[in-house]
C-alpha cells in the first residue's frame, strides 16, 4: 500500500544564547564547576516562547503552509523547538489544501529537521485521499522516513473505503511506500487505477 502524507514543520527559531555567568569564590580564582552547572540549566530555559502562534510561509507569491501552535519554545543551544497544540495545512500549487495534521505535541530538531510527533497525531492527504492516525510518530528528515514505535497501533484509512490498522509502521517517502513490520488487519479496496 502506499501513501504520501507529507509535512514539514518550519524552522522559525530565535537566535539568542543565554550566556552564563561564572562567581569568584575568593581571591581570583573562578569555580568552573558552578560555570557548567549554569550552562546546563541555560539549556533547559527556552530562548523565546510563543503563545498562540501562527507561521506562514509563502513561496512563489502563494500561501504554501500555515502553521498553528497553542505554545511553542526554542532552545538554541540545544537546536530544537517545542510545540504544543500543533495544527498545519500545507497548499498545493493550485492554492487548495494538500495535507493537514494535528498533534499535541512535536520535538523538531532544528539542526536535521528531524521531528518526534505524539499526541492524538492525526495527517491527510489530500493528494492520497488518506489519512493517517496514531499516538506517536517519529520523522527522520535525511531518509525522508516516518516511524512509529514498533507496538505503536497505526491505522491508514482511504476516502475509497480502506482502513488498515497494524503495529510496526514505517512511511518510506522516496519510495512512496508503507509497510507493518506487525500485525495487520483491516480491509484495502483495489480499483482499476491500481492494475
Amino acid at each position: 500500500m502506499r501513501a504520501a502524507i507529507a509535512s514539514a514543520i518550519p524552522a522559525a527559531i530565535a537566535a539568542a544564547a543565554l550566556a552564563a555567568a561564572a562567581a569568584s569564590v575568593s581571591g581570583c580564582s573562578l569555580d568552573y564547576g558552578a560555570v557548567t552547572a549554569e550552562e546546563k540549566v541555560a539549556e533547559t530555559i527556552p530562548d523565546t516562547v510563543a503563545i498562540e502562534m501562527t507561521h506562514k510561509v509563502h513561496q512563489d507569491g502563494r500561501l504554501a503552509l500555515s502553521f498553528e501552535a497553542g505554545r511553542a519554545e526554542t532552545y538554541g543551544a540545544l537546536k530544537k523547538m517545542v510545540l504544543s497544540d500543533v495544527r498545519f495545512v500545507e497548499y498545493g500549487a493550485d492554492r487548495a489544501p494538500s495535507t493537514s495534521g494535528e498533534a499535541r505535541h512535536v520535538v523538531y530538531h532544528t539542526d536535521t529537521e528531524n521531528a518526534e510527533i505524539s499526541g492524538s497525531v492525526r495527517v491527510r492527504s489530500e493528494a492520497e485521499k488518506a489519512g493517517i492516525a496514531t499516538e506517536s510518530l517519529a520523522w527522520e528528515n535525511k531518509r525522508k522516513k516516518l516511524t512509529a514505535l514498533p507496538l505503536a497501533k497505526v491505522v491508514i484509512t482511504k476516502d475509497d473505503g480502506s482502513s488498515i490498522t497494524g503495529r510496526g509502521f514505517t512511511g518510506d517517502f522516496k519510495t512512496r511506500e508503507v509497510t507493518f513490520n506487525g500485525p495487520v488487519e483491516g480491509m484495502y479496496v483495489w480499483t482499476e487505477e491500481e492494475e
